[in-house]
């Protein structure tokens, strides 16, 4: 699905490239063409008035015999012909110097029936070649009552042949572009693609997680259920239920709070103002009382340290830490809380002499439903320290870990902001 959408996202910024360089090309020719062929028929029709009265002033005066001149031109030369007619043949003509192309033309225009004053295109071909020429025609009257005409004549086979090599030169640099376009897409399209490929793969991956997650305390719940029929001790069992089962509601809160942050929903809706000090000896006093055998030392707690915040969420983080914490470490457990303040940022830092982690297994503390293999044997889901993660992060700071595998870990709250 990710591939296929990925290789539409690339073809229609392909076919958008495309679309914008025909209309800029078809903008830029017939802008081209329009200017190019309208400063030839202007200069034409000039030339016509010209030859107009050139040829009333020669037909007033006489014509003896016809005038013929040859013009020095070839089919790549920007040149201008006449030809006078007078009862359809020759009284006078500047014509091009190749004979084919001369007597070809004379015999059409002699021949053909033309509008006076509209705009024609002939052509002639010679030795494989093409010319192509523009044609106006004017009526005029000798003196002696005689029809004549006045055909005047443009060489624009050069314009042609300069137009087929600007439609060559850009079509071919439009399908470099358009090439090029879908590479570049398909390269933008990937790169913006890793992202939602990253969360598809990250959703896919949360929800088998979560799966497997509740797979195993429910097959577990479904034993108890039978043994509860057969077994005289049930008030044991029906403890160890309950234990599984606020297991798993453990599981399915950290689980929506996690989904709900990943969807946008959670926010922090209100912060209150708060001694963070108190708060920490709260949760220090809490984790006390579950586990008497462990030691928990609070520095910083003395000193009186109000910070703006969401006093649940700060809560829980605590709560998550002194519990990893505790989880992890065996005999002579001794774990410490630290409160720093320097000037209006706030240091949290959690330490302990447990197992420790070891640095490969480092960067995957924070994933969800992690564990290292070194506490398999623990009772935990792989969900606190990424819903930790996830707390601080909504307050605008980091959190990060240093551990000697068998020395302790050490987890670092920078920077939380004070009100």
């Amino acid at each position: 699905m990710i591939e296929k959408i990925r290789k539409e996202l690339a073809f229609k910024y392909t076919v958008i490239i495309a679309c914008i360089l025909f209309f800029g090309f078809a903008a830029s020719y017939t802008a081209y063409r329009h200017h190019g062929l309208g400063l030839m028929q202007d200069s034409l029709f000039d030339y016509l008035t010209e030859e107009l009265w050139e040829a009333g002033e020669a037909t007033r005066k006489g014509v003896r015999e016809p005038t013929i001149h040859k013009i020095n031109s070839d089919i790549m030369s920007l040149h201008n012909f006449t030809f006078w007619f007078v009862d359809k043949k020759v009284i006078h003509a500047e014509r091009p110097k190749n004979d084919f192309i001369a007597e070809r033309l004379e015999q059409r225009l002699a021949r053909k029936n033309y509008q006076p004053g509209k705009i024609y295109h002939e052509n002639v071909k010679h030795n494989k070649q093409k010319w192509y020429f523009t044609v106006i025609k004017e009526d005029f009257e000798t003196v002696s009552g005689q029809k004549g005409e006045v055909f005047v004549l443009s060489n624009y086979t050069p314009v042609r042949r300069s137009t087929k090599a600007y439609v060559k030169i850009s079509l071919a640099a439009a399908i470099f572009t358009i090439l090029f376009a879908y590479v570049i897409g398909n390269i933008f399209a990937k790169r913006s693609m890793k992202y939602v490929e990253q969360s598809y793969q990250k959703q896919r991956q949360f929800v088998s997680d979560a799966a497997h997650e509740l797979r195993t305390p429910l097959a577990i719940l479904y034993s108890y259920m039978e043994l509860l029929e057969y077994s005289s001790d049930k008030q044991k069992i029906i403890r160890d239920i309950k234990d599984e089962l606020l297991q798993m509601n453990n599981l399915v809160d950290r689980l929506l709070a996690i989904a709900r942050y990943d969807s946008g929903v959670a926010v922090i809706k209100h912060k209150d103002r708060f001694l963070i000090n108190e708060l920490a000896a709260s949760a220090v006093a809490s984790m006390a009382a579950v586990c008497p055998a462990a030691e928990f030392v609070l520095r910083g707690g003395k000193k009186d340290i109000e910070i703006e915040a969401d006093r649940v969420m700060i809560q829980q983080l605590f709560l998550i830490l002194l519990d990893n914490a505790v989880k992890y470490t065996r005999a002579d457990k001794k774990i410490g809380v630290e409160l720093e303040q320097r000037d209006a940022l706030l240091r949290i830092r959690v330490k302990d002499n447990g197992i420790g982690i070891r640095q490969e297994e480092l960067a995957h503390v924070f994933d969800r439903f992690w564990q290292a293999e070194k506490s398999r044997s623990q009772k935990g889901l792989g969900l606190g320290l990424s819903l930790a993660d996830l707390i601080v992060k909504m307050h605008g700071g980091t959190i990060n870990v240093q551990s000697e595998f068998g020395h302790g870990t050490v987890f670092e709250v920078v920077p939380l902001k004070q009100k």
